[in-house]
């Protein structure tokens, strides 16, 4: 089980009445913050690139920054398109 720390950020701006999660930092514009632990979802894998920024490979094999597909509203989701170009959702348990 490989898990990722993330941030649900409240009161961004321009996203008042929903969360905003980002992975590293929090939000510059959040009012406040949690930190938060997830499970990452089974045929994604994490690695660290060559700058030493961590990605995440998708179970379709394209690679992706974890902020590019950390999405949701009420729970995190990593929200991509697969090689047909079809949106998929991948829920993350959290911890």
């Amino acid at each position: 089980m490989k898990t990722i720390e993330i941030y649900c950020n409240y009161g961004v701006l321009a996203a008042e009445k929903r969360n905003v999660y980002t992975f590293g930092a929090e939000h510059p514009h959040a009012t406040c913050s949690d930190k938060m632990t997830v499970v990452v979802p089974d045929g994604w894998e994490i690695y660290q690139n060559q700058a030493g920024q961590t990605m995440v490979t998708a179970p379709w094999g394209w690679n992706y920054d974890i902020n590019e597909v950390l999405s949701g509203a009420v729970h995190p989701y990593f929200r991509a398109y697969d090689k047909n170009m079809q949106t998929r959702l991948f829920k993350l348990k959290v911890i």
